[in-house]
C-alpha cells in the first residue's frame, strides 16, 4: 500500500495555490491544500454513516464512508471538480478519501474490498463534462490502496436529469432501474465509489444490483456527505 503522506506530497505538486483560498502554496505544503485550509476541512468521525438515510423502503449497500461533511469548503471544491472543469483536483482529494477510508478500516475491522466500482454516468453527461469525476477518483484511491478498478463494471442506462436538483422523494423514485452491472461478482466484496452522496438513492440502487451480480458487500465510498436532509449543489 502506497504511503498516504508520499500520495499528498507526490500529488500536492499539481497545484501551485491552494484549492481553497488561492493563495500560493510553500515547500512544506502537501496535497495541494495550504496548513490552515487543510486544518479547515470539516472532516468526519471515521465510521459508517449509512444511519444518517433513512427510507421507507429498503437501502441497499452495508458501510456507508465519507471524507467530508457538506460544509462551504467541501461544497467549494466538488464545484470545482465537477462543474469548473477541474479534473485535476481528483488528485488531490483522493489522498484524503484514502486516509479516511483507511482509518475506517483499521477501526470497524471489516474486510477491504475486492474491487473498486466507480459511479457512473450517460454517455451524453459524460461527453458534456468530458470526464467521470468518480471514475477519477477512483483510479488515484485505488492506486493508494492497491485495489483495482472495475471500470465499466457499473453502467448508468438513463439520465433522469439533473439529481443534484431534485428532492429527496424524487431522487428516489428517479433512481429505480437507472443502473446495469455488466460482469459477475461471485463472491466478491465491491466498493461503489461516488464525489458525494446526498439522499442515498443513487447508491443504494447501485448497490441493489452489484448484489444481484453476486456481491457479498457492497460499501460506499465518497469525498463528501450531506446531511439527510439538504440538497447538494
Amino acid at each position: 500500500m502506497v504511503s498516504i503522506r508520499q500520495s499528498f506530497a507526490k500529488l500536492g505538486q499539481l497545484a501551485k495555490v491552494c484549492w481553497l483560498c488561492q493563495q500560493p502554496l510553500r515547500l512544506t505544503d502537501v496535497g495541494g491544500f495550504c496548513d490552515y485550509c487543510r486544518a479547515d476541512l470539516p472532516r468526519l468521525p471515521p465510521r459508517c454513516q449509512k444511519w444518517r438515510y433513512g427510507h421507507r423502503g429498503p437501502v441497499f449497500g452495508d458501510a456507508w464512508y465519507a471524507a467530508c461533511a457538506w460544509h462551504p469548503l467541501s461544497q467549494n471544491l466538488i464545484r470545482q471538480l465537477k462543474f469548473q472543469g477541474r479534473p485535476e483536483l481528483a488528485y488531490d482529494l483522493a489522498p484524503l478519501l484514502a486516509a479516511q477510508l483507511t482509518k475506517c478500516y483499521q477501526l470497524s475491522g471489516r474486510p477491504w474490498p475486492d474491487l473498486i466500482m466507480p459511479m457512473p454516468m450517460t454517455r451524453k453527461r459524460w461527453q458534456l463534462r468530458g470526464y467521470n469525476q468518480a471514475a477519477l477518483l477512483a483510479k488515484q484511491v485505488g492506486q493508494i490502496l492497491t485495489i483495482p478498478v472495475a471500470y465499466g463494471g457499473l453502467r448508468r442506462l438513463h439520465d433522469r436529469g439533473q439529481q443534484h436538483r431534485s428532492n429527496r422523494a424524487l431522487r428516489w423514485q428517479n433512481m429505480q432501474q437507472v443502473f446495469h452491472c455488466t460482469r459477475t461478482l461471485k463472491q466478491q466484496r465491491i466498493a461503489l465509489l461516488d464525489d458525494v452522496l446526498t439522499t442515498g438513492a443513487s447508491v443504494s440502487a447501485a448497490a441493489q444490483v452489484i448484489q444481484h451480480r453476486g456481491a457479498t458487500t457492497v460499501d460506499a465510498w465518497v469525498f463528501a456527505l450531506t446531511e439527510a436532509n439538504t440538497q447538494s449543489d
